[in-house]
């Protein structure tokens, strides 16, 4: 599944708090683990972001006969393996800077490690669609990450950008007397401010002006909410929001500690409070909270 130049420092996983975290051979503070508990939240955010889509993978106008495609940071793989098995004439690759992939896929995917904040691998005008998800909180550099998209896609060629804005936003008021997610909130903040890798994209408009900024046409924006919780009427809505309620119940822990104890080494006696707190206003169904997720594609002439 990996080319033999996967070395043993690869595999020299961090271990923090009883959890796993990526090689510190790499210059990317990643600030997630990549353990079994977060690659089945991983696996998770992919279910709810196709439900998201109306069961499709991309919005991007790809042709049906697509030939080269890939996948930063592909995490689980699971993106990759969906796209491999519905478009079996796709050679598809998917990217990280860990194998933790299933070593059962489809013949028409393999997995490469690479870190996308350096010089990728690939050779100039190659993928006829790059597909970028989830990044947020480990690029220093976002317009070099989209310079050496534009490098690597092919003319023609599309590239699909998909980040979260996690902050707890409500139509009605309802996150906003809750402490636990100014805490949230401030945890990012600080967190992504100290490390010099955002949170929040959207608030700079990140993904559309680095697509731009590196040469890219036809850019198209699409922002969607994502609600925490199934507390609205819309049945679509609901089935997401318990999808992503389950994401963050399923690891708040893995979402949260590096931040926490690593990085801003905030009281480690208020951790515990902290994502008992989370818990609770997250099943609570009278706090109307949703997250953003923003979507953008655009063209390589």
């Amino acid at each position: 599944m990996y080319p033999d130049s996967v070395t043993a420092s690869i595999l020299e996983y961090r271990t923090i708090q009883g959890r796993t975290y990526h090689s510190d051979r790499y210059a990317s503070e990643y600030v997630m683990p990549n353990d079994e508990q977060q690659l089945q939240s991983v696996d998770i955010s992919h279910h709810y972001l196709t439900i998201l889509l109306d069961n499709n993978l991309f919005l991007a106008p790809i042709p049906p006969h697509v030939q080269r495609v890939l996948d930063v940071g592909t995490g689980s793989g699971i993106w990759a393996i969906d796209f491999a098995d519905a478009y079996p004439s796709a050679q598809v690759i998917g990217s990280d800077l860990s194998p933790t992939q299933p070593e059962w896929v489809p013949p028409n995917v393999h997995f490469e490690i690479a870190d996308a904040t350096l010089t990728w691998p690939w050779k100039d005008n190659y993928f006829d669609f790059i597909h970028i998800r989830y990044l947020f909180g480990s690029v220093q550099d976002w317009p070099a990450l989209f310079q050496e998209a534009y490098r690597c896609c092919a003319p023609g060629g599309w590239v699909q950008s998909c980040e979260a804005d996690i902050h707890f936003y409500s139509d009605d008021g309802t996150t906003d007397s809750e402490p636990a997610l100014q805490k949230w909130a401030d945890l990012y903040e600080r967190g992504g401010a100290e490390t010099g890798r955002t949170f929040f994209l959207q608030q700079e408009a990140l993904q559309e002006r680095s697509i731009t900024e590196a040469g890219f046409t036809d850019v198209r924006i699409f922002d969607y909410k994502l609600p925490v919780g199934g507390w609205t009427n819309n049945r679509k809505l609901s089935e997401l929001g318990e999808y992503v309620r389950l994401t963050l119940e399923n690891d708040l822990e893995g979402y949260t500690l590096y931040l926490w104890h690593n990085v801003l080494n905030w009281p480690r006696e208020e951790y515990p409070q902290f994502l008992a707190a989370m818990r609770k206003v997250i099943g609570n169904r009278r706090v109307h909270g949703y997250m953003m997720v923003r979507y953008v594609y655009a063209r390589k002439p």
